[in-house]
This record gives structure tokens, sequence and C-alpha cells, in this order.
């Protein structure tokens, strides 16, 4: 019976595919994928026509076309197909609502950065588990610069009792150096390895660091303390404007690689609408959110607000807010964000010449979308010089060395690559990812652990029972502190009004009494905007006024107007309101 069920189900995965089966007197759990090229993702020459042998949730055999397998196997017939190691996203903040999003773009790895997943990473290494196989930080290791050396191994060991698979450590800078480095110490006799935020990436990776997040812990580190004060009080733009010494930033590179050190630099989600494909990107996660199985459960905010990333960028000015559309930078500062880009790109291509090694990951679901962006990042990354094949490797090979720990302390986690005696996580594509990168989204089946995966979206997949979080950046429900003026008197014709608070952005609205009226966005933290002479023309009519007989002795209590702010979607909101008041000219007394 299991025999006819298994082939039953191999049936129906290649049925919508052309993809030929043949079964030959069938052993029980061994599975023959022929004639498809394979790219191993070692990094070596493809294998074209190969038979790969598959038992259970291993890879038995890689053989070439003229090669023998078993003669009861269920063959599956590959011909112009390729073959690619199941995708790793190195960089994520992994909730389970994302499971099936990846599994859909090929990604059968999730390294869950601050996940303290438990059980479930447990059963997600199983094949029928429809979701990635997730390994986790246990959240973030506990320190502080003020801890003795005991405290920062009593720390490690209460963190290391939730079994993690790499440790991530806080935000590195001089007040917790030697803390970090006591950290480090203990944390690489375990055999795992460090990974985390830096204000300086030498002496983070001095101090034990294995993986740089992001970028800008080398740029930071070649600013005079000057410029690094100034960009810290907002008076630049973007960190990126900073790259421009490369005798030293090139040592930094050589430093780095010497130790083994790489960087995970989250590239899409840093700087990925200033890339020429942007639009195409932009194009890609419009249609993956226009299919209905899927935005049944996926949380609608977030999809909204990460379209809206597509055409904004960060900056790090006081003069605008944190993340800002693209269509309302200045020319001049959109030259310089772009050169800063270029030189982004640049440093990547540097440290990679260099030899040293790239993660991809996205930073998902602030960074970008689960799946989807792991292969933008890919993309970025062929945009700065990298080979496809190293691009790929960014998203196989080169990742997992997170898995196998310091040195490679932890041993073969057989994930990342194909190999005999690897988990039979691999993508099936129609067409040569080595030709152009963007082929890896070309995707006609996943495997994980042996069993191929039902390409499709379920409405059921998963149900909130709290409103979903809104993700980082996303557009905030503004605060309004002031207003000025806050009083005046009926009749005092056409004046500006300027609105004070935090959450301003170029798209704030003023609105008074819920009415919005033209606004001009100064800073984050100031609007204006004209109010018309008719709106205070009568401080009439006055909410405290009892109803009875008309009389003409003037009006006790001033007339309020409510003034708030209104960020529009996604997110977003309004503020609360503050009154501005208009006060009748009988009753208002000269100061």
């Amino acid at each position: 019976m299991n025999k006819i069920f298994f082939t039953l189900v191999l049936l129906a995965i290649t049925a919508n595919t052309g993809a030929k089966i043949s079964t030959k007197k069938q052993a029980e759990n061994v599975l023959v994928l022929k004639g498809a090229t394979l790219v191993d993702g070692l990094g070596g020459s493809l294998l074209t026509e190969a038979i790969v042998v598959i038992k259970g949730d291993r890879i038995q055999s890689i053989q070439s076309a003229d090669s023998n397998y078993p003669s009861t196997a269920t063959s599956i017939d590959l011909s112009g197909k390729y073959i690619i190691p199941g995708l790793i996203e190195s960089h994520a903040h992994y909730e389970k609502w994302m499971g099936e999003m990846y599994l859909n773009y090929g990604v059968t790895t999730v390294l869950a950065v601050g996940g303290d997943l438990n059980e479930f990473k447990v059963l997600s290494q199983d094949a029928a588990t429809r979701t990635p196989r997730i390994f986790d930080s246990a959240g973030k290791v506990s320190l502080f610069p003020d801890m003795s050396k005991d405290q920062v191994h009593n720390s490690i060991n209460m963190w290391l009792q939730k079994k993690p698979d790499f440790a991530q450590f806080p935000l590195f800078d001089n007040k917790i150096s030697q803390v970090y480095r006591w950290a480090a110490e203990e944390v690489h006799q375990t055999g795992l390895m460090v990974f985390g935020h830096t204000e300086n990436a030498p002496e983070s990776i001095r101090a034990g660091q294995d993986v740089v997040e992001h970028i800008w812990g080398f740029v930071e580190a070649q600013m005079s303390p000057q410029e690094l004060l100034n960009f810290r009080e907002g008076r630049h733009l973007h960190w990126s404007t900073f790259i421009t010494d490369w005798s030293h930033l090139d040592k930094m590179i050589q430093e780095a690689v010497a130790r083994g050190v790489d960087i995970n630099p989250t590239l899409f989600f840093e700087m990925g609408s200033l890339s020429p494909s942007a639009g195409k990107h932009e194009q890609e996660t419009y249609q993956l959110y226009s299919k209905p199985n899927l935005m049944a459960y996926f949380p609608v905010n977030i999809a909204a607000s990460l379209l809206q990333k597509q055409r904004q960028t960060r900056n790090f000015a006081s003069t605008h807010q944190n993340v800002m559309f693209i269509s309302e930078i200045a020319p001049a500062e959109l030259r310089k964000l772009q050169q800063g880009y270029q030189m982004v790109l640049k440093f990547l291509n540097r440290f990679v010449q260099a030899g040293g090694k790239l993660q991809a990951g996205t930073d998902s679901p602030s960074g970008g979308t689960p799946g989807l962006s792991l292969h933008q990042e890919m993309e970025l990354f062929v945009e700065a010089g990298l080979t496809p094949m190293q691009a790929l490797q960014s998203a196989t090979l080169w990742s997992v060395s997170m898995l196998a720990g310091k040195n490679g302390a932890l041993g073969n986690s057989r994930l990342g690559s194909l190999a005999p005696g690897n988990f039979a996580d691999l993508v099936i594509l129609t067409a040569n990812p080595l030709e152009n990168i963007s082929n890896t989204q070309k995707i006609e089946r996943v495997m994980k652990g042996g069993k191929f995966i039902n390409l499709d979206y379920t409405p059921n997949y998963f149900s909130f029972t709290e409103s979903p979080r809104k993700i980082s950046m996303s557009t905030p429900v503004p605060e309004i502190s002031s207003i000025s003026p806050h009083t005046l008197i009926e009749g005092t014709g056409e004046f500006d009004l300027v609105v004070k608070g935090v959450g301003f952005m170029g798209t704030s609205v003023v609105r008074i009494d819920d009415i919005s009226i033209p606004t001009q966005f100064i800073s984050p933290r100031e609007l204006r905007t004209k109010i018309a002479a008719k709106i205070v023309e009568k401080a009439t009519p006055n909410p405290w006024h009892a109803p009875g007989p008309y009389q003409k002795p003037g009006i006790f209590g001033d007339r309020t107007i409510r003034v708030t702010v209104f960020n529009p979607p996604p997110e977003g909101g309004s503020s609360e309101g503050i009154s501005l008041r208009v006060r009748s000219k009988w009753m208002s007394i000269e100061n």
C-alpha cells in the first residue's frame, strides 16, 4: 500500500511540470533525479546530465550520465533543468507565518537571528513540516558594560541551556569591549560563532566577532571623532557618503578576511531601493502580494509597508525622517545617496576579491519579503560585481558556515551544498542561474529532506490570535507636543500655524476638525500650514454655552478647534488632538 501511495504522490507532484517519471520495480524511499545540470554550490564545474540518488532524507550519490543507479528506484527525468542546493536565509527575524513563503522560494533553511523557537525548531527539521529548517540564536546574549568576568560566565551558561545554534551579541561599542571579549571567548569554547551589530568593526572583530551584521561598522570606524559626532547628531545624510578612504578600508578588509570574518550586509534592506533593479523588485513584490491564498493570512499591514519601502530609502539627517520617499529627496541629496550606494557595492566587491565571504540575509520581515527578498539580495550582489556562482554561494555554502561553528568546530551540518551524505534539500530550476542570477526565481520544484514541497499557498496556513506586529521603520503614528499660536482672537484673519511634535513625514497632513489642509513638511519634528480666515472668523459655536434663549452679551468660554496630524497608510494614523483656542473679542484682554 505504501509503495502505491508513494508512486501516486510522485505522479501528482509532476503532473504540472512536464517531467517524465518512470517506475522500475520500486525500492521503498529511493528516488533518482536524472538528466538535469547540477550546480552543487561548491564552486566547481557544473555536472551535466547528472544522476542524483536520494534515499530517505539524504543524498546517497551523485553520478554522471553513464553511471548506474538502483534498478528498483523511482526516477524522474529532469532533462533541461538545473538543480541547486536549497537556499539559506542567514538573517531573519522568523515568525511562524513565514514558513511556506520561504519554501515557495526555495529557501529550505532559515537562521532566526534573535529567535528563541524552542521545540518548533526541532519540529522544523522534519521533512513533513511545512516550514524551512530553523536554527536560532536562542535570543540575544545578555551583556552589560559593568559586568564582571564571573557574571559574563554565568550569563553565557544560562543562555547555553536554551541550546542555541549561534550567538547574537548586543551592539559592540567602546563601553562594552572588555565584556564582549570575555563573552566571545566563552562562546568560542563551545564551538559557536558570534554574530551582531558593531559601531567599530575592526575592534569588535579583534574582540571575537565572527560575522559582522550590516556594513556601517566598518565605515564608522574610519570616520574622524568629529565626523562620527556630527553623524550621530544627524548632520550627515548617510554613512555611505564616508566611504572614501580606501587605503584605510582596504586594511580593515584584509584584517577581517585574515581572521575568517564574514559580512552579513542586508544590502536589499539597507539600500535596495537605490538599485537600478528597484522597479523590477517592486513589481515582483506586488505580484506576490496579489496572490489571494497568501493574502488570506499574510498580515496586510506588513505587505503594504514592504511595498511602500520599495520607493523609500533610509537616511540619517535630522532634517528628514529616517525613511523617506525617494521622489521627495532633493536632487543634490539623491545624487549623494546614489554615489554612496555605489561605494557600498565597491566595498563588498573588494571584500570578496580579497577572499572574504558574504552571507545573504534580508532582515525579514522588516527588511524584506520572506523568501523573495533573498533572491533580490543575490541580484544586488551580482550588481556589486560578484559572479552568479558567488552570489549563489552567499545563500548556500557561505551562509551555512554559521552552523559549522568557529573554525568548523561543530562539524558538517550537511546543508548548503549538494554532496553524498548531505540532506536532500534542493531546488529545481527551469533556467541556468549562472547565466542570470534572476533565474533562481524560475523554480519548478523544491525538495526538503527528500520530499517535494507543494508549491502553493494555503489560506489557513496560519491564524493570528492577536494583531500582527508592525515592522521596524514602518509609518509611525505622529504625536503633537505643541502648536503656535495656541490662542487667538476671532476675526484674526489668515495666519500660519506651526505644529511641533515627533513622527512627522513628508506625507504628513495637518487636520483641522478632521478636515485635511495643505501642509508643509519642515522636519520630522515640525509642520506648517496656513489657516484660512474663515475658520477663525467667529468664536462661536461655543460648546459650553447652555441651550436657551439667544442672547448677545458675549460668549462665555472659548471656542476650540481640534488640530491633529495624520500619517497616511500603510500603518500610520492620527495623532491625539490639541486645541486651538478662539476667543471672542469682547472677552480678550491685552497682555
